[in-house]
């Protein structure tokens, strides 16, 4: 049987089987501004509420404006829980390679053996950053698979072109094919507004819904229509 664990997301569990799979990576593709960063917070902050040790590792914010934003949604666990339950490390300077390899898993360490949720919000400067496929296979593999010892995780992937098109483009195709699962939240546009969407487009090891869903951000957080169609 499948170990599942709650998303924390409003109407995401019963387009993905009941939760995520427990031990896997997920890898959400968006576009600026779709809701990506949101979506990992609620993930976090479910696993607070579920008494687990959750982290985030920034590749571009820092602490006080996490914060901010999490304390606006109502979300005040993180704030309660900074440098316990709540971990949150910002990469500075410029070398994405040796964060991931060398100092993301000394500071994750001590967790083995204890589920903890994960999240790298973004995953996209590290790709600009390794061009090489090999190295950033070779990388991107030995992250994935520490990740896994240690609990669920999340990196998110900035999507840029056609909004309204699928493009699963060369330079973000390997985290996304290591990924045991992909979500996509897109902004399809249609007759002058945009309309938010998610779609699941793989999960390893279990069925998920096939259909693009409409989704809003409230003031409590993403909430997903999952009988609504798009337009």
């Amino acid at each position: 049987m499948v170990d599942r664990i709650k998303s924390g997301i409003t109407g995401l569990d019963p387009l993905v089987s009941g939760g995520f799979v427990k031990n896997t990576i997920t890898s959400i593709y968006g576009s600026p501004g779709a809701g990506k960063s949101i979506f990992c917070t609620e993930f976090l902050r479910q696993g607070l509420l579920e008494g687990e040790k959750v982290f985030y590792f920034s590749l571009e914010q820092n602490l006080e404006s996490f914060l901010r934003a999490a304390e606006a949604l109502g979300f005040n666990e993180f704030k309660q829980n900074v440098g316990t339950n709540f971990i949150f490390t910002k990469m500075s300077g410029h070398d994405f390679k040796n964060f991931l390899s060398i100092d993301m898993p000394k500071i994750l360490e001590g967790r083995k053996g204890k589920h903890s949720r994960v999240v790298i919000d973004p995953l996209t400067p590290f790709l600009w950053e390794i061009r090489d496929p090999a190295l950033q296979r070779s990388i991107l593999g030995d992250t994935f698979a520490m990740l896994h010892e240690f609990g669920t995780g999340l990196v998110t992937i900035e999507r840029y072109g056609d909004i309204n098109k699928l493009e699963l483009s060369e330079d973000i195709a390997i985290p996304l094919y290591l990924s045991d699962s992909v979500i996509l939240m897109s902004m399809a546009f249609n007759q002058n507004f945009y309309q938010k969407a998610i779609s699941v487009i793989k999960i390893r090891f279990s069925s998920h819904s096939s259909g693009m869903h409409p989704f809003d951000i409230t003031e409590k957080g993403i909430q997903i229509f999952q009988d609504q169609p798009v337009f």
